[in-house]
């Protein structure tokens, strides 16, 4: 079940355990290579940020977020906070937060989102010697 609520909190600040030199080097491989890739988007699409930038965008994930974590913007996020490339945004984006695993211990992107929900169903109600 989806629970976002669609307040793009989790596309003001992107981290990625890649540097933007390796993002850039995979895009450049994987595309000579023909093989789809969350890189060549990335490296399209995400600019690197500070982390004093980042956490203007949205300080409440940043200020959780280990002090070297890679983080980007995306150039594809509207002003209204919806994606301007939905149907053809990365996997990394389409996943979020859960990957198709279980809810897991992890930072989400405000303190509102709408996935706390299923934090809550997995670590509460179907685990509870958790």
């Amino acid at each position: 079940m989806s629970l976002c609520n669609q307040c793009g909190a989790c596309c003001r600040v992107l981290t990625l355990a890649e540097s933007p030199e390796q993002i850039h080097a995979m895009a450049l491989l994987t595309g000579v290579l023909g093989i789809p890739s969350d890189s060549v988007f990335a490296a399209k699409h995400w600019h690197p940020l500070t982390r004093a930038a980042a956490l203007e965008r949205n300080p409440f994930y940043t200020g959780r977020l280990p002090a070297d974590a890679h983080l980007y913007s995306c150039d594809q996020l509207g002003a209204d906070g919806r994606c301007m490339a939905y149907e053809e945004r990365p996997l990394v984006c389409r996943g979020y937060p859960w990957y198709d695993g279980g809810p897991r211990d992890m930072e989400l992107a405000d303190p509102d989102c709408g996935y706390f929900h299923d934090v809550v169903m997995e670590f509460v109600i179907r685990r509870p010697e958790m």
